[in-house]
């Protein structure tokens, strides 16, 4: 153990200032490295990130895309009564007094199925 001691007074007694300057070189380079591969921001994060905003992307369009449908039938709807009246037809099933109502069940329904 002590000769390794002897060489590393010897190898850096002549050479102080290189080999203080590459010391510090290489803690730069460390910790710059450090940061990207492991700090607040690393590289596997920003990946993930990447990955986050394309599907926060894609749920944005088919929300844009359900935002048109309502604005249009928005403005379908306030055009006028016979609208309002059609949709509360087809959706809520209105009926005008006076009018009557018929429900027409299909032919499978009618025939009873055997056990």
């Amino acid at each position: 153990m002590l000769w390794v001691i002897k060489y590393f007074k010897k190898t850096f007694s002549g050479n102080v200032r290189f080999f203080l300057l590459v010391s510090i070189l290489t803690l730069v380079i460390f910790m710059t490295q450090f940061n990207y591969w492991f700090g607040d921001y690393n590289r596997s994060d920003l990946n993930s990130m990447k990955e986050e905003i394309a599907q926060i992307s894609i749920e944005n369009e088919e929300l844009l895309f359900e935002n048109k449908l309502l604005e249009e039938e928005k403005d379908k709807l306030s055009s006028g009564r016979e609208a309002i009246e059609g949709v509360a037809r087809s959706e809520l099933g209105l009926i005008k007094p006076g009018e009557t109502f018929y429900v027409f069940k299909d032919a499978q329904e009618e025939s009873p199925q055997s056990n």
